[in-house]
């Protein structure tokens, strides 16, 4: 009974590891390249050190028999890559890492004693290393293009191959986030992912809430949009992959405020917003805020976020009634009696104020007002042990 107890504990515990690698393979890159001198030649046992800028986090390898160096499983962000060896100049390049990047970096050294060569270098725009294709929508693509409703996975329409699914306005039949076919495939063979964790619905619909929006725009920081030839890591559905990863902290204490105000004051009168109906009352206010920094420097950060959003939207709907001789028991077809029963049901049926569509019937506009309310909270707190252990917690809510 113990040895079952064991075993049940141990294959428990290696399924949860598996999970954790196969996030961690999800949203964090690799930085590779080769070391050579001036004259092309590879240098062999070259000391590479890659230097996150945002939180001095360190890490250190040296080069191979074929002068190359990687380093996997780091975190996005902007990093010194430096190459040091005996008699040679050291050399530095800068560069911003993204999510699921592979990036082939090579540096070459210079013969000499003193001196030090330093190079802001950025990643190829053509990607050697993988097959897959993908795109990237970035910090600054998330912070400065306009959102209507603030739903960072509506930028994955920019993307090519990446289209809306026509119905409800512009969201799924079922599912409350935003709807999008990728290379054609159906809206449910998607993925949405963030920080590694499914964020697809019971249907398998796209990530949303019962605003039928995705919050948090404040508290990503970038994703990848992977649409085709991605690697064994990511699975579950043949669609595409939308891969977002959220805001942590840095050694620099940073935050923001924000609100963003619609109302229907500039808005034309819509066609079907008809007298004595008129036109509906719109107001929205999203605001929030966040902020970030250090809790111990160089070694822990925090990252909090907070979004609220308050719609009143009017809508005008259409619906059909029996207009005045349908009621009366005139119909195109003929003259009926009314069953004295049946009139005060009949009665309870408000009386068209809209054009006759026929066949005894007439449009009933009617004012409905629609109410959201709704919270977003998301906080992150990062550790970093030593060079070759980091760990990280975060908490989200969205009622």
């Amino acid at each position: 009974m113990r040895t079952s107890k064991f075993f049940r504990a141990f294959f428990a515990a290696v399924f949860l590891f598996s999970l954790a690698n196969i996030a961690t393979a999800q949203t964090t890159s690799v930085i590779t390249g080769k070391v050579q001198d001036q004259a092309g030649a590879l240098i062999v046992g070259a000391t590479v050190t890659a230097k996150s800028l945002e939180t001095n986090f360190t890490r250190t390898t040296v080069t191979d028999g074929g002068g190359r160096y990687t380093f996997a499983e780091l975190r996005v962000g902007r990093y010194e890559v430096r190459a040091e060896q005996d008699k040679f100049k050291p050399t530095a390049k800068s560069l911003s890492l993204t999510i699921g990047e592979t990036v082939s970096l090579d540096l070459q050294l210079q013969v000499a004693v003193s001196a030090t060569v330093d190079v802001v270098d950025s990643a190829p725009l053509v990607n050697t290393q993988t097959s897959e294709l993908s795109y990237l929508v970035g910090d600054k693509a998330i912070r400065e293009l306009p959102l209507n409703g603030r739903n960072y996975t509506d930028l994955a329409l920019l993307q090519p191959g990446v289209t809306s699914f026509p119905l409800r306005d512009g969201g799924s039949v079922v599912a409350h986030g935003l709807g999008m076919s990728i290379n054609g495939q159906d809206i449910r063979s998607n993925v949405y992912l963030l920080d590694g964790t499914l964020q697809n619905d019971i249907t398998n619909g796209p990530a949303g809430s019962g605003a039928s929006t995705v919050l948090g725009t404040e508290s990503i920081r970038e994703f990848r949009v992977e649409t085709n030839s991605y690697s064994a890591e990511f699975g579950r559905n043949f669609g595409g992959q939308i891969n977002a990863v959220s805001k942590s902290g840095s050694n620099q204490l940073h935050g923001s405020l924000y609100e963003f105000h619609r109302n229907d004051n500039m808005d034309a009168r819509n066609f079907f917003d008809r007298e004595p109906i008129g036109k509906p009352e719109f107001k929205r206010n999203q605001f929030g805020g966040t902020i970030g920094g250090p809790v111990i420097k160089d070694k822990t950060f925090f990252f909090f976020g907070y979004e609220a959003l308050r719609e009143r939207l009017g809508r005008t709907i259409n619906s059909a009634v029996p207009d005045a001789n349908a009621r009366n028991g005139v119909l195109p077809t003929g003259t009926v009696t009314v069953n004295p029963t049946v009139r005060p049901y009949l009665d309870l049926i408000p009386l068209p104020n809209g054009p006759a569509i026929g066949g005894g019937l007439a449009n009933y506009f009617f004012r409905f007002n629609q109410t959201l309310d709704q919270h977003f909270v998301q906080g992150r707190v990062d550790h970093s042990f030593n060079k070759n252990h980091q760990i990280f917690a975060r908490y989200t809510n969205d009622r």
